[in-house]
């Protein structure tokens, strides 16, 4: 186990700037996830780590030792790729031990390790088993293994669950998770599933374009958003915005976002001040929103589509007429029209039907997230 440091690490391919000034501390026996779009440098990150790529500018440390220019197998780093890896002509035992055996290690070392780590993976029915007669969570399992028995000091994760289906990837992240737990060993990991981020990380670093937008536990980013890029990124359903005004009635301040209050809670009320009569951009997530009872303040809006869950529905309203800020959803950004949607999270009891007019209001005690329309950083 050890603790990372990166130093101002920076990539190019030519013009083409990959990564940009990287700096992270990662402590001993962490689980660091990065996560971002498609292109947003996160693999880039890990093949420089890893010592696949080499670094433009900038250093890393592992464990106080500077390893920017060692070569992949001096490291002493174990990786897991989204592939497996594996070799098709050995056995479950022999894949996992081969690294071992590699080394110089005596049988008796290598058939010890490999018990233990089949014992930790369940794996240990399959060891006589050649990869093809594996389902794609046992081959998982014994690419695990084959990291976890070398007993390196760094794991580097590349979307190792990416082949799974839905169901199994749900298992598995939970099976990584509980074993990176047990055994404490430092990890990054690599992937562009938010939900596996918020799931499985101590910390996450979110990417965009080579710039690190911000590092935080799961609760911190979902909560206080650095800017419009996570706050969009981060959530399922995707975070909803809408442009509005600042305005200050009778010394309470609130956002009119076309005839929509929305009040501003008394910790940003001093830095939203300086808004007053000046437009802003409104962070409302789906879950806050609410049919509206009588006499609460709330918008006429027609349902356009219900995603129905069972006990849940994600419910699209129309909003015809309004400004939407930039929306961040998934691998894609893009500038709304002027004709946009809102997005709620309703359950049972709860739902409109489709082309129904309706009142869609906040809840109670229910944060309103500020931004800034110029510099799409969070008002705070």
């Amino acid at each position: 186990m050890a603790e990372i440091q990166i130093q101002n690490l920076n990539k190019s391919y030519g013009a083409f700037h990959a990564l940009k000034d990287m700096s992270l501390h990662i402590a001993d026996g962490e689980f660091v996830v990065f996560v971002g779009p498609s292109g947003c440098g996160k693999s880039t990150a890990l093949k420089i780590l890893a010592g696949l790529e080499a670094a433009s500018t900038g250093r890393i440390m592992i464990g106080g030792e500077d390893v920017t220019d060692l070569a992949p197998g001096k490291r002493d780093i174990a990786m897991v790729f989204q592939n497996y890896a594996l070799y098709p002509h050995l056995t479950v035992r022999q894949n996992i031990g081969f690294g071992l055996k590699m080394r110089g290690a005596t049988k008796k070392e290598i058939d010890e390790r490999v018990e233990r780590a089949a014992q930790a993976l369940e794996i240990t029915d399959f060891l006589e088993r050649r990869p093809r007669a594996l389902s794609g969570g046992q081959r998982q399992r014994v690419a695990l293994g084959r990291a976890i028995v070398r007993e390196p000091r760094l794991f580097l994760m590349d979307e190792p669950l990416s082949n799974l289906d839905a169901a199994l990837r749900v298992q598995m992240r939970a099976e990584i998770t509980a074993l990176q737990r047990r055994i404490g060993t430092t990890t990054i990991y690599v992937t562009h599933d938010q939900t596996e981020a918020m799931t499985m990380a101590d910390r996450i670093v979110i990417m965009r374009k080579g710039v690190v937008q911000q590092i935080g536990s799961p609760d911190e980013l979902f909560n206080h958003p650095a800017n419009i890029f996570v706050a969009g990124f981060i959530g399922s359903p995707a975070m909803n915005f809408i442009r509005g005004t600042v305005i200050d009635e009778r010394g309470s301040l609130a956002v009119d976002a076309g005839g929509f209050r929305l009040p501003i809670s008394v910790d940003l009320a001093a830095a939203a001040s300086a808004y007053v009569g000046k437009e802003i951009i409104c962070g409302i997530r789906p879950e806050s929103l609410e049919l509206a009872a009588a006499g609460q303040p709330a918008l006429e809006v027609v349902p356009s589509l219900i995603e129905s869950l069972g006990n849940e529905a994600y419910v699209h309203f129309r909003m015809p007429g309004r400004q939407f800020a930039v929306a961040v959803a998934g691998e894609h950004e893009h500038e709304a029209s002027s004709s946009g949607t809102l997005i709620a999270r309703l359950f049972d009891g709860d739902r409109p039907q489709a082309g129904q007019t309706v009142r869609l209001g906040l809840k109670a005690n229910s944060s309103v997230h500020l931004f800034d329309p110029a510099t799409e950083k969070a008002i705070s």
